[in-house]
């Protein structure tokens, strides 16, 4: 059986096509945000970053005026091609927004 990583998740997710942000040392770096879930998510992004390093993500989300932000922890790196990340110490005005995200679908 292929270990599809769903037993560690504790967070459903759910399929999105967000423009993201990736913020690293003050450079910004655009991808997508195939899933995302309350506890993280998974990012097609065409760069390098180091396994547990911490990073900004920032999103637009569709009818809110301020844009989410949130430090986050890469947890693995698949070849230049994609990320995934746990979301860390989220506000709650941050939490409210992922909320709201996630209901519209």
């Amino acid at each position: 059986m292929k270990d599809t990583g769903a037993e560690r998740r504790n967070h459903a997710r759910e399929r999105t096509h967000l423009d993201v942000r990736i913020i690293k040392d003050q450079k910004k770096i655009s991808g997508i945000i195939e899933y995302l879930s309350f506890g993280g998510a998974f990012i097609s992004v065409e760069k390098t970053f180091l396994r547990d390093s911490i990073v900004t993500v920032e999103f637009d989300i569709p009818g809110e005026i301020a844009s989410f932000k949130g430090n986050a922890r890469i947890v693995w790196v698949h070849k230049d091609r994609a990320i995934g990340v746990q979301f860390l110490d989220l506000p709650s005005s941050e939490k409210i927004k992922l909320e709201n995200v996630l209901l519209i679908k």
